[in-house]
């Protein structure tokens, strides 16, 4: 028959264990909560961990990820900067950073660490698309077109800054170059559903109903039970109501 410890004892055991095995428990367990989804519950172990072993850079990122899930943002950010003290020519604690940095409202130093994300890995297309919606949020809509519009240059098939651009044009009321933008998409990508939506946004703004129509059932085709859709279908209506147009069959295409 095997000795049976109290919890006090078990306690006591695994603090008498070497302080390396003690550690790498806690991060562990931390992982594996993570994996599940408790953010809270890995943050206490991984700040467990932190008590058993000088903390690295690996640990500092690996709780600001956590600390960003549970939307503690001002956390994050804290001990990604630690991270950075450590490690000063880390691209991703940059870009970490500036995506933290956007999520706490704060696009001034979001665009700093994006910047240098950009000098440390020029090749870093997400750090670039953050950087113009940086701008984008300051108001510096110039700035953040060029950006988008470099990246479209130098990786035309990358449908994400196609996307973002159209937006902000979108945003600026400018309409025929965001739906040049959303053709665009749709050569590159027929399936890219979401283009129709933009597509008849813009005809929509533009007073070109017949063309909204089209674009917004090719979109409700794709998605017919979304929110978006219940909305299109009564917009659609709202349009024939408004400028008497003649009937049409509002049927979803199965």
């Amino acid at each position: 028959m095997g000795i049976k410890f109290t919890n006090n004892e078990e306690k006591l055991e695994k603090f008498l264990q070497p302080v390396n095995v003690r550690e790498c428990e806690h991060f562990k367990l931390a992982r594996k909560f993570m994996h599940k989804k408790n953010y809270r519950q890995a943050i206490k172990e991984y700040l467990m961990s932190m008590i058993f072993t000088k903390p690295d850079t690996l640990i500092y990122k690996e709780v600001s990820k956590a600390y960003k899930k549970i939307k503690r943002y001002d956390k994050a950010i804290d001990n990604l900067v630690k991270a950075k003290n450590i490690s000063h020519f880390d691209s991703e604690i940059y870009y970490e950073l500036g995506l933290n940095h956007l999520l706490n409202a704060n696009s001034k130093e979001a665009r700093k660490n994006f910047i240098r994300t950009i000098k440390l890995d020029p090749e870093n297309i997400n750090a670039q698309i953050q950087l113009a919606i940086s701008h984008e949020l300051m108001e510096e809509y110039d700035m953040a077109l060029s950006i988008y519009q470099k990246v479209i240059e130098e990786n035309p098939r990358y449908i994400p800054a196609y996307n973002h651009k159209a937006g902000l044009h979108i945003t600026l009321e400018e309409y025929k170059e965001a739906s040049y933008l959303f053709y665009q998409i749709l050569n590159i990508n027929p399936a890219y559903y979401r283009a129709n939506l933009g597509l008849g946004i813009c005809f929509d703004k533009m007073n070109k109903f017949t063309s909204a129509i089209r674009y917004y059932k090719k979109y409700i085709a794709r998605k017919p039970n979304s929110d978006t859709t219940k909305s299109l279908v009564g917009r659609i209506c709202e349009i024939y109501e408004n400028k008497e147009h003649k009937k049409v069959n509002l049927r979803i295409v199965k």
